[in-house]
């Protein structure tokens, strides 16, 4: 089985997503390799950086940029969207998405 097809632990954290200053959603839940954002509008279709804005530092960080590529997107009956994305990281920051979804992610 694909590793992106793992169960992904849901943050207990909002960590807001967006993309050129503009807001894009919230973090669900994520891995190093791969998260699923939900928001308002229209979910992003392209290949974007995101920065992810954190509420509390981590690794002395209080935002983490990363490269998002959209995999799925479905609409829920709120009006709000829900989409996974295949993420593109250094391993310094595939190492701190790792301690943040560990740390805050519900178990």
């Amino acid at each position: 089985m694909e590793r992106r097809r793992f169960r992904r632990p849901r943050l207990r954290l909002n960590v807001r997503a967006s993309s050129n200053n503009q807001p894009v959603g919230h973090v669900l839940n994520l891995t190093d390799e791969g998260l699923c954002l939900t928001g308002k509008g229209s979910p992003p279709d392209t290949i974007r950086p995101l920065q992810l804005s954190l509420p509390l530092p981590l690794g002395g960080l209080r935002e983490l940029t990363v490269t998002a590529e959209p995999l799925w997107h479905d609409y829920l009956p709120n009006g709000h969207w829900r989409g996974g994305f295949r993420l593109q990281t250094d391993n310094e920051t595939a190492a701190l998405l790792t301690t943040l979804a560990s740390r805050y992610g519900e178990r």
